[in-house]
């Protein structure tokens, strides 16, 4: 049984779509009023979980999402400024 690589290097042009629209959310999250700021993430998470599951299907989602999950359980931020390729068709 073949695995697909944990992260491929994504298509440049899409990388720097992802990345400006990292940028405009965390623009955004910054201008939201100091009593919602708290509660951002939890709701970003939300709507991501939702938008990836329509993307790309519920399995492929959880997939996703566990490769995030073990990253972040090795204490493996992914940082605010930059992408991670999730998956091998994606940033």
């Amino acid at each position: 049984m073949t695995t697909a690589p944990m992260t491929t290097a994504p298509m440049p042009d899409r990388l720097a779509d992802l990345q400006h629209a990292m940028r405009v959310i965390a623009d955004a999250v910054e201008g939201l009023p100091e009593e919602c700021r708290d509660l951002a993430g939890n709701a970003l998470l939300n709507i991501a979980a939702e938008a990836v599951a329509q993307d790309v299907g519920c399995t492929e989602a959880g997939r996703i999402f566990a490769r995030l999950g073990d990253l972040l359980s090795r204490g493996l931020q992914p940082p605010a400024a930059d992408a991670i390729s999730l998956t091998g068709f994606d940033a």
